[in-house]
């Protein structure tokens, strides 16, 4: 018996230590509305197509990434699959490191050329690196890529869309017809928001080197 309190003890204090810790960091991670009173999370409250999704997506991957990629589409001016990738993994980045809004510097590799710069404004949202707070730079590359890192505490983080992640969207985009605010451009975004988990589709390196 005098073994087994200890033991209990210890576990008891590790499981207070990382709820506390899990507690501080959802505090620093919440976005707060700056003009709104509260972000939009009724079905009524959003057009016809998304509607159905509104429930099902926060409650898979909670309120900030819904608040996130809200305000993406918003931006965008039409839903995008490659805005809505950039808001994923920018709000995965905070995760990794720790981060709340406005604290990252960020460098994209999704370059200058839409579609894939629009990876872009997912990015800046999602972080608040913007350019007008001089937080993202867009690396001079001729071969852009759904990558970027990030950069925090002394701490760099490379995030990439996994290739096989990549093939499979660019192969459903190319088969859309219309413009970027067809049916099909729509539907695909929405899928792509309510399908792809942010802790499972990108190649997460630590200490990456320039």
């Amino acid at each position: 018996m005098k073994y087994i309190l200890p033991v209990i003890l210890a576990s008891l204090l590790v499981t207070l230590t990382i709820r506390a810790h899990d507690e501080s960091t959802a505090a620093t991670t919440v976005r707060c509305p700056v003009v709104l009173a509260a972000f939009p999370t009724k079905p009524e409250q959003f057009q016809s197509d998304v509607r159905p999704f509104v429930q099902r997506i926060i409650a898979r991957y909670g309120e900030e990434e819904w608040n996130t990629i809200v305000l993406v589409h918003e931006l965008h001016r039409h839903l995008g699959t490659f805005s809505v990738l950039g808001a994923k993994m920018g709000l995965r980045a905070r995760e990794l490191l720790g981060a709340s809004l406005d604290d990252l510097s960020v460098e994209s590799h999704a370059g200058l050329k839409p579609p894939m710069s629009c990876f872009n404004d997912g990015l800046q949202v999602a972080t608040g690196a913007s350019l007008g707070r001089g937080r993202i730079s867009v690396a001079n590359t001729t071969t852009p890529s759904p990558e970027a890192i990030f950069i925090f505490n002394n701490k760099r983080l490379r995030l990439r869309v996994k290739p096989a992640v990549f093939q499979r969207l660019q192969d459903s985009m190319r088969k859309i017809s219309g413009g970027m605010n067809s049916t099909e451009a729509r539907r695909a975004s929405i899928e792509a928001w309510a399908e792809l988990d942010r802790r499972e589709i990108f190649e997460e390196t630590t200490d990456a080197k320039p």
